[in-house]
């Protein structure tokens, strides 16, 4: 190779180099600038994110969100909500079309190698089984080559099929995987524990029951690029002052949801910090 054709190699690499550092760090610089914070959310998943009367998306992760907008900006009102499902949230992300997500997100060894965490501020049940209440599966270990309704992208997956062998139809979202347990394609649904308890307090779904338990409980987060060190110190600190000032146990309340105690040692970790 000549030594042209070196410097011109070592040119376009170090080129290479700056650009993907510029994709991965700056974030809040450019959310400053724009004096808005671009948020992924779920839209079909209560409590954490979902529809009220109105159209509005709502949620306790929404909640969270337009918090950190109000400690970055100065006014919860600086925000856009762009609904996001489990199969796209990652992509949008490292993509930039967003800034950051508050999206149901599990912590987990694979998410890590391609972004990182906020400080984690959930430890949610992990899946569990809506079955019509006349089913007799009661385990895990009785699902195997069954058909069940599941979500594309859920982290669970994997284990479902590996190793419990479970036949998973896996939809783009909720809806249309309540819709094929309504008509039989299934004969369960797998999926957040909190959000199956909450479908059950619906009249028209007092026929079914959470027939398998969950077998774990896993830490849920935000998430945001690789290596912006200065925007996850913000959101972080954002999240620890909502923590110690009550907020999460509050949205807690305002949802419906059952008082964890891993949210009030949190709470109460961040309040002793504060003073």
């Amino acid at each position: 190779m000549t030594k042209i054709k070196k410097l011109t190699v070592s040119a376009v690499a170090l080129a290479a180099v700056f650009a993907g550092s510029a994709a991965v760090a700056g974030t809040l610089e450019d959310v400053k600038s724009r004096d808005k914070l671009i948020v992924g959310v779920k839209n079909d998943y209560p409590p954490y994110g979902f529809l009220n009367d109105k159209g509005e998306i709502v949620g306790f992760e929404v909640s969270l969100a337009k918090y950190v907008a109000k400690e970055l900006l100065g006014s919860e009102d600086k925000i856009e909500l762009v609904p996001v499902v489990a199969a796209n949230r990652i992509e949008f992300l490292t993509a930039g079309r967003v800034d950051t997500i508050f999206a149901t997100l599990g912590v987990n060894a694979d998410r890590d190698k391609v972004i990182d965490f906020t400080t984690e501020y959930v430890s949610a049940a992990g899946p569990s089984v809506l079955m019509a209440k006349e089913g007799t599966i009661s385990k895990w270990e009785e699902l195997k080559g069954k058909p069940v309704c599941g979500i594309q992208g859920s982290y669970y997956n994997k284990k479902m099929t590996e190793e419990f062998g479970i036949n998973l139809v896996a939809f783009k979202g909720q809806p249309e995987a309540y819709r094929a347990l309504k008509d039989n394609r299934c004969i369960g649904f797998v999926f957040d524990d909190m959000t199956l308890q909450q479908k059950l307090k619906e009249a028209d779904w007092s026929n079914y029951k959470i027939a398998v338990a969950p077998y774990e409980f896993t830490p849920m987060a935000g998430g945001i690029r690789e290596g912006d060190a200065e925007f996850k110190a913000a959101i972080d600190k954002a999240i620890e002052k909502a923590e110690g000032e009550g907020k999460l146990i509050e949205w807690e309340t305002e949802f419906g949801m059952p008082h964890s105690d891993y949210i009030a040692e949190r709470a109460k970790a961040a309040a002793a910090k504060k003073n």
